[in-house]
């Protein structure tokens, strides 16, 4: 049996050929443990035409060109060029530094003994298995990849063959521990994820399960979800939102005043100041507006998406009712957006638009809108506003519905209407935010056994003076963590750490004994 490894080096970036603990790259590495992996007898390094990064030339393997960018089709035609003669091609990722030889023999031995198609791991950390494919199935793949756009991404070959599941043996190495719930990316491809390849040098598939339980706390990086609040007021009064209520409130840093009458924004100094500080620090990042209040009305927010999308390492979540955006801010983010995306790529752009109803009679209850009118109104132009933003942002515009008792029979209806139009669709649960609001959530969908909060471990709030809560359940900042315009961020993020020890050691102090938002995951 002869084996060829087919390493992808299309999409990676510096930080796969920066020296990794002052020892070799996590490229030079990949190639490395892809020479060890079974019966392999000859190396491919498949690179796109348009890479960022030149790849080096080496004897230790021979270059594949990709004829059309990082397609799927392109990558199977080079597969099914260069295999020919062999019986069995390993696919692994040119980012990927430990890859571990001793788990790719068990995916052989169970590949062969199985007389298998295709065999793949599950349940590790990513970056520790590669795939193995027989030899005959590639040219099928590359004829069913041609029928589709499908890019290449992390899942590309099992998306490829989901298409027609039923007709390939397809077998499976399950990790002794499921690790899937950490979503672990043990990937040179990040600030974030080097930080973790650092300091997981010595892993491999078996010690995988100790040692990120032993060394928990590195898995908390770097942020990388910042929620902003960049506008004050917002034209809604919501009944499952804490916000009017502690605006109003007079207390504890509030304005008190009414939501909808505050004219308050962040300005495009402190934001930019503030983009430049989260550039340097995450390197990539997804910025989120807005934390709090409607970002519609901010007299500078096209110059904000330009300011967020200089940063090439960051994308932007704009989260809105959908009211009080005029044509020209849209046409002018639109035109940013075009501007910095690059064909095949993911979107840097991303618009959640909070609709919470089907029909105006619950728009309005759950909006505090009393003029049925008006519902009505909103309702439609936050619509008109879907579809709007559709055509400029094709699959990057996602119609949001808040799942509330009082607004369960309509859930489906909403669900099936916007899944039809665009094919996507937001279904997110009530947070009754520690407690401190009346519970209206329909179930507990809280998982058995808690694990650390994902928002501690990788989100970032800050406000509109740059303070810094906890988390955004912490509204009135009673556990700052410092100020995004005054301090530094790697500071500020360090204060976070000893909360994030506590919840690894099942201590849940504050406002985190009573909060079920730990195991939702933003962008």
């Amino acid at each position: 049996m002869k084996a060829i490894a087919f390493v992808y080096a299309g999409n990676i970036n510096s930080y796969a050929l920066a020296s990794l603990r002052g020892g070799k790259s996590a490229f030079e590495r990949s190639i490395e443990r892809a020479g060890k992996f079974p019966e392999t007898d000859a190396i491919v390094v498949l690179c796109s035409p348009d890479s960022r990064i030149e790849i080096p030339a080496s004897p230790d393997y021979r270059l594949c060109v990709l004829s059309d960018g990082n397609t799927a089709a392109s990558l199977f035609e080079c597969m099914e060029k260069e295999s020919g003669g062999y019986d069995h091609a390993w696919f692994a990722w040119a980012d990927r530094p430990f890859y571990d030889p001793e788990g790719a023999r068990k995916l052989f031995e169970l590949h062969e003994r199985s007389r298998a198609e295709y065999t793949f791991a599950d349940g590790y950390p990513a970056g520790l298995m590669p795939e193995i494919l027989a030899r005959g199935i590639i040219p099928v793949l590359a004829r069913m990849a041609r029928d589709s756009a499908l890019r290449v991404t992390r899942n590309f070959v099992f998306d490829t063959l989901k298409r027609e599941i039923n007709s390939f043996d397809i077998e499976t190495v399950l990790s002794p521990v499921d690790l899937r719930q950490l979503r672990v990316d043990f990937s040179c491809d990040t600030a974030g994820n080097t930080l973790l390849c650092e300091s997981f040098a010595d892993i491999t598939a078996d010690t995988a399960p100790a040692l990120v339980e032993e060394r928990g706390d590195s898995l908390r990086t770097l942020p990388a979800y910042y929620q902003i609040q960049i506008a004050g007021g917002c034209p809604h009064e919501c009944v499952y939102c804490p916000y009017p209520a502690w605006s109003s409130g007079g207390v504890s840093r509030s304005p008190g005043k009414k939501v909808t009458d505050r004219s308050d924004f962040m300005s495009l100094s402190d934001y930019s100041n503030l983009m430049g500080k989260i550039s340097e620090f995450s390197r990539e990042a997804v910025v989120s507006l807005s934390l709090w209040g409607e970002c519609s009305g901010h007299p500078d927010i096209v110059e904000i998406a330009r300011e967020t999308l200089s940063h090439p390492g960051l994308s932007l979540v704009i989260e809105t009712t959908g009211l009080g955006w005029n044509g020209s801010a849209i046409e002018g983010i639109s035109k940013i957006s075009a501007s910095v995306r690059n064909a095949g790529e993911e979107p840097r752009i991303n618009w959640i638009v909070s609709l919470d109803a089907a029909g105006s009679a619950l728009y309005g209850s759950v909006h505090g809108v009393s003029d049925s009118a008006v519902a009505d109104s909103n309702l439609r132009t936050a619509m008109d506003l879907v579809f709007s933003l559709e055509t400029l942002f094709p699959g990057a515009v996602w119609p949001q519905m808040l799942r509330l008792r009082e607004s369960e029979q309509e859930v489906e209806t909403f669900y099936r209407f916007w899944k039809e139009k665009l094919g996507r669709v937001i279904i997110q649960k009530h947070d009754h935010f520690c407690g401190s609001i009346t519970d209206r959530r329909v179930a507990d969908l809280s998982p058995l056994v808690r694990h650390p909060c994902w928002h501690i471990k990788r989100d970032m709030c800050i406000m509109l003076d740059g303070t810094v809560p906890q988390c955004r359940e912490d509204l009135h900042a009673l556990r700052p963590l410092g100020n995004a315009f005054e301090e530094a961020l790697p500071e500020i993020w360090k204060a976070g750490a000893e909360v994030y020890r506590q919840h690894r050691n099942r201590i849940y102090e504050g406002l985190c004994g009573a909060c079920d938002e730990f195991y939702t995951y933003n962008f």
